[in-house]
């Protein structure tokens, strides 16, 4: 028997698929049909129980044999997103009526798809191509399963879609709002926030290299930058909107008051965090101010500044 290797993902996903399988029907309409067959009602899965177990129990068995990873992580692949396909498209209209098959059959897809993850997870190849497509698939996978997870739930258990929408009505909500987002992230990122942090950084940082030049300057902006910087925008925010209006300078307002005193204060901090030995150093080279602050200084207070 040196020829099966049974993982317990896969003897796992069998085992639920067989107690799945002998429960019956996967939603209320398919069960009220094999009480009272009625043609004219496409009920869901009528037709594709069989596939879908038939899909998950073969990738699932195949898991079993000894064969090379790839190969078996590609079997397992096609079973598990088939199968989960298949039971997220038959559940549409008919929200809220699973029953418990359809929920087993999900862990069943699921444990097959982390199965796949884990086989790929554990290839070494030498291709650095190869290397670089395993680091992309892999969370791929692991991010596809878990909407699929989500859409599959939301839509078998019948969840209010005023509490949570399933992740293909979230996509289908922002197809059809392309206009009205792209107006609003036009309104909002390059108008308020862009021109905000640019114009607030700057010139946070200009008043930091004048307040380190000007030391009276420094003792009477530092203390307004740290009272400044512990305020919150809720307490900002009004005090703009009374000024700027309601358009989108109010909102670039409050995005530079938010970014210039954070920049100034640790700027200046940055600045003197240089050390003593290196100061000298640079004054024992006849350097002036101007040229210890570009080689020197401001190098130091890189940290501090990003």
């Amino acid at each position: 028997m040196t020829w099966l290797k049974p993982s317990w993902q896969a003897v796992l996903a069998i085992l639920l698929c067989v107690v799945a399988f002998a429960l019956g029907a996967m939603s209320t309409p398919e069960a009220a049909a094999l009480a009272e067959p009625a043609a004219t009602v496409a009920y869901p899965y009528m037709g594709t129980k069989g596939l879908i177990l038939g899909l998950l129990l073969i990738a699932a068995l195949v898991s079993t044999v000894r064969l090379a990873p790839l190969v078996e992580a590609v079997v397992l692949f096609v079973g598990a997103h088939v199968a989960a396909w298949l039971l997220v498209r038959g559940i549409g209209g008919f929200e809220g009526t699973a029953l418990a098959p359809y929920f087993l059959v999900l862990a069943a897809a699921w444990l097959l798809a982390w199965r796949c993850v884990a086989l790929l997870s554990s290839l070494r190849t030498a291709a650095s191509g190869a290397k670089t497509a395993l680091r992309l698939i892999i969370p791929a996978i692991f991010g596809a399963w878990i909407l699929i997870i989500w859409e599959a739930v939301t839509r078998g258990a019948g969840i209010p879609f005023i509490l949570l929408p399933p992740p293909s009505a979230i996509g289908a909500r922002i197809a059809n709002s392309l206009p009205i987002l792209g107006s609003d992230v036009r309104q909002t990122i390059f108008k308020a926030v862009l021109i905000g942090y640019i114009v607030g950084n700057l010139a946070g940082f200009v008043v930091a290299i004048l307040a380190d030049r000007v030391p009276f300057l420094r003792r009477g902006l530092l203390p307004i930058g740290n009272m400044v910087s512990a305020l919150p925008i809720i307490g900002v925010a009004p005090i703009m909107v009374m000024w700027f209006g309601f358009d989108w300078p109010s909102k670039a307002a409050v995005v530079i008051i938010m970014t210039f005193f954070p920049m100034l204060v640790n700027t200046v901090a940055g600045l003197a965090a240089s050390g003593h030995m290196e100061r000298d150093l640079m004054r024992t080279y006849a350097s002036g101010y101007w040229p210890t602050l570009l080689k020197l200084r401001l190098p130091a207070a890189m940290p501090f500044i990003f």
